[in-house]
């Protein structure tokens, strides 16, 4: 055989099996908070099993906010900036203020698939960021107010008349409900403002309070706690489109881990999470059941009047 005959071979071989094999393709994910704090961990363990079972297919690099400040991720993931992003819909409500249903939501993640909730919140993902939702985290986890100094428990209207509190959009209004001015800032500068006493108090979930530094200054909780946290792991449409099908398949295997993981790691940190606040003197403080009703109510109607088109159907998808 000459050795053309042997160079031709390869060549035929590669024609009648598809052509060559896909190069490793790297993503980069941007996180709304480092890898390290208690709602970047979910994040980092996703890609890091992604990563492990991706060897020669695909690989994805995570970056927090030190590189992609928080307020531009996602406009970020929607031009293509990143690829992936790790964060709550309040940072794109004004986008897409429907995916603010996923804080209200009372099923799981698992049981919106189910529904058709998730694929109805996922087109219109795609309309408005383009992007498609892969998995998320966070459900089950409740918000709560944290305050340096004690509320009036006994006014149970405005308990927290005088008050200046760190929130977001998607509870300003509960909060002005409930007597207290509100500041919006980013997680970064919760801490100064605390310390300086700019506020006494702010909105966070029952986990990370430690993470962020902000556990010495913060006296008291308030139950029960209110909306769920909601963190999307979500890629940039037109990067999906260019994957090819192993390396779809595999972003489609590692948002299943994550649905079936998630209840686990919850559960072992909750009570951590507790005893860490316990143990740093925080006092819990019970306002009963129609604070967290008020918190519901109000951002239900708040979401309805943005988009009356959307939210009583996924109001019905999402409530029991």
């Amino acid at each position: 055989m000459t050795r053309l005959n042997w160079i031709a071979i390869p060549a035929v071989f590669l024609a009648l099996s598809g052509g060559a094999p896909a190069q490793e393709t790297r993503l980069r994910l941007a996180s709304f908070v480092p890898p390290n704090t208690a709602f970047g961990i979910p994040a980092k363990r996703w890609v890091d099993e992604t990563n492990r079972r991706g060897k020669g297919i695909l690989q994805i690099d995570m970056v927090g906010p030190e590189a992609v400040p928080v307020p531009e991720q996602p406009n970020a993931l929607k031009t293509g900036v990143v690829d992936l992003h790790s964060g709550p819909p309040t940072f794109y409500n004004g986008t897409l203020v429907e995916a603010e249903t996923f804080n209200l939501s009372e099923r799981s993640i698992d049981e919106l698939r189910k529904n058709g909730a998730w694929d109805y919140l996922n087109k219109l993902h795609a309309e408005k960021l383009n992007a498609m939702l892969l998995t998320g985290f966070g459900n089950g986890v409740n918000f709560h107010i944290y305050t340096t100094k004690p509320a009036n428990a006994a006014d149970k209207v405005r308990p927290f008349a005088g008050f200046i509190l760190r929130a977001t959009p998607s509870y300003k209004a509960f909060f002005e409900s409930e007597g207290a001015n509100v500041v919006m800032t980013a997680p970064g500068e919760v801490y100064t403002a605390l310390e300086r006493n700019m506020v006494q108090g702010y909105g966070w979930p029952l986990w990370g309070v430690k993470d962020l530094g902000w556990l010495k200054l913060t006296k008291y909780r308030y139950d029960p706690g209110f909306f769920n946290v909601s963190v999307h792991i979500m890629i940039n449409l037109d990067r999906w489109k260019k994957l090819d099908k192993r390396q779809q398949d595999l972003l489609t295997e590692m948002s299943a881990w994550m649905d079936a993981q998630w209840p686990k790691w919850r559960a072992e940190a909750a009570g951590m999470e507790e005893k860490i606040q316990r143990d740093g003197g925080v006092q819990v403080v019970n306002l009963g059941p129609e604070h967290r009703k008020r918190a519901h109510d109000l951002f239900w109607a708040e979401l309805q009047a943005k988009s009356p088109q959307h939210i009583p159907h996924l109001k019905k998808l999402m409530t029991k």
